[in-house]
């Protein structure tokens, strides 16, 4: 039998929309005739929502899984609420054609077919601000759609990585691939989507070869404020949360965050924090653009230290309104220098009082810091990361 499964992505309250809910769905595996019940119950689930479904998971598609798609659509359309479809393949977007062009010439409506997941949520949000008299937009209404798109990014990666274990290991189905992956992603300390990334970025192995033959094992450099000696293996998450310590220490604030810039689509994410309440750490999670102090030093790669936090022009108002509400009334952001000089991550100290004096010597320390955290990072990315790829690699070909 063939494999099928589905997953909620999101569920949102937006505004403006019939019902009021959005619903991102991602599809794995085949639709086909063995599987197109199991479609038709996933599509229903989420009830009176309108539907984004992500089809980059989807191996394949058969007429009889479109059938199930344009049945769908023509009854959420009656209902005002129109299916939209993403990241479809050429050969689920060739199917897709033949089944249309049979069943429109019927008078049926079809799904809305969108080439990406921005376009999609973007003909989401042009439906909502067209509506009639549209309620007021809820206060994380920005950073909800910035963190829905991360996450619909992150999940298309690792989607394409169990697909590549799939065909590359003729691995059962893309739960067993995913299965794998977090299994080996857990044994070297990381999330499942670095490795993931990790594995569609690199150049695939060759039959009967080890993947990195005759690769250099560069020693871990020395970092000051790590709580271990080094050559004990050490999570990332434990590094950034030092980091994000040691920080404090040298400004003198218990409020301090560490972000990582995620390749995918150049967000910094939020990795580690302390000292904030619940809605400082909702609004910050992913953040683009250059609207945030962190955000400028980012794509300037030096450092941006912002006397007032209620004047400053660093900050958007949504933003400034979420830092000032935390009790942050200045802000120190230094950028994690990467590969290029370029910035691959950011480290930033909160403090009560605007106008918070730093010393050349603080500045010092925190550049120091700084160096050395992308001195570990650069090492991790070509020691750690590589070391689970050939594990991964190990692991899909065992017995």
């Amino acid at each position: 039998m063939q494999q099928f499964s589905c997953e909620t992505v999101a569920d949102l309250a937006v505004p403006g929309l019939a019902t009021g809910r959005l619903t991102v769905l991602a599809l794995h595996g085949v639709a086909d005739a063995t599987t197109s019940a199991g479609l038709a119950a996933a599509l229903a689930a989420p009830g009176p929502a309108q539907l984004v479904v992500d089809l980059t998971g989807l191996y394949r598609l058969e007429p009889a899984g479109a059938e199930v798609l344009y049945r769908f659509a023509e009854e959420s359309a009656d209902l005002g609420r129109p299916l939209r479809l993403t990241g479809c393949t050429a050969q689920a977007a060739a199917v897709l054609a033949r089944t249309g062009a049979a069943l429109e010439r019927a008078g049926r409506a079809g799904p809305e077919l969108y080439a990406s997941v921005s376009e999609a949520l973007a003909g989401v949000i042009a439906a909502a601000a067209a509506a009639p008299e549209p309620s007021p937009a809820p206060p994380f209404a920005r950073t909800d759609a910035v963190e829905l798109r991360h996450r619909l990014l992150t999940h298309a990666v690792v989607a394409r990585a169990q697909g590549v274990l799939v065909e590359r290991y003729g691995l059962p189905g893309p739960d067993t691939a995913g299965t794998l992956l977090r299994t080996v992603a857990r044994r070297h300390g990381m999330r499942a989507v670095r490795l993931a990334g990790a594995l569609v970025q690199a150049e695939p192995p060759r039959s009967g070869e080890p993947w990195f033959p005759g690769r250099a094992h560069p020693a871990e450099p020395a970092v000051g404020f790590l709580p271990l000696p080094v050559g004990q293996a050490l999570p990332l998450h434990v590094f950034l949360d030092a980091l994000r310590d040691t920080a404090c220490a040298i400004t003198h604030t218990d409020m301090a965050n560490v972000q990582l810039l995620d390749p995918c689509d150049n967000t910094l994410r939020l990795e580690s924090h302390c000292g904030f309440p619940a809605d400082f750490v909702h609004f910050f999670a992913v953040v683009d653009g250059t609207t945030t102090p962190c955000g400028q030093a980012a794509r300037k790669s030096e450092r941006v230290v912002v006397d007032d936090v209620a004047s400053a022009p660093d900050f958007d108002e949504p933003s400034r309104a979420a830092a000032l509400a935390a009790h942050s009334r200045s802000v120190q952001c230094t950028p994690i220098p990467g590969p290029a000089g370029r910035a691959q991550g950011m480290f930033s100290t909160h403090h009560a009082q605007p106008g918070h004096d730093f010393t050349g010597a603080e500045l010092d320390a925190l550049d120091l810091v700084a160096r050395e955290a992308g001195a570990w990072l650069d090492w991790y990315r070509t020691s750690t990361v590589l070391d689970a790829l050939e594990d991964l690699h190990r692991s899909a070909q065992a017995p």
